[in-house]
């Protein structure tokens, strides 16, 4: 049964649903396109939230950087995304605030909640 990656949300929802049809360590030299996460393809006119906690995130920080890079670009203005993150890196805001802020530096970024599982809710408003 396939999953989905994204999924909208309202602006006070922290928990996600995402998931991906592939939970397997995947780099972006052995990756297909049934591998990457749909969110990649087209903008999201509401908010949503992007699941970046998956195993193929665990040791690929960089990925995780550029996959959320990326959920933030599909975002409409005046929107938000919720990066789920792996808690394999811990707290978000070292290795993306800046990164975000250079990229898109109208968003504005705040951690919403740690899950129980470790990771964090990211939460960037465009």
């Amino acid at each position: 049964m396939g999953r989905t990656d994204a999924t909208d949300t309202d602006a006070t929802d922290t928990a996600t649903t995402d998931t991906d049809a592939t939970d397997t360590a995947t780099t972006d030299t052995d990756a297909t396109d049934d591998d990457l996460p749909a969110f990649r393809e087209g903008d999201h006119s509401g908010s949503w939230s992007a699941n970046l906690e998956l195993d193929r995130y665990a040791d690929d920080r960089e990925l995780v950087v550029e996959h959320a890079l990326l959920a933030v670009e599909r975002t409409e203005p005046g929107h938000h995304v919720n990066l789920v993150t792996h808690p394999e890196h811990g707290s978000p805001e070292p290795y993306l605030e800046d990164t975000l802020h250079e990229r898109f530096p109208e968003a504005t970024a705040t951690v919403v909640d740690q899950c129980g599982c470790g990771g964090y809710v990211y939460r960037v408003e465009t």
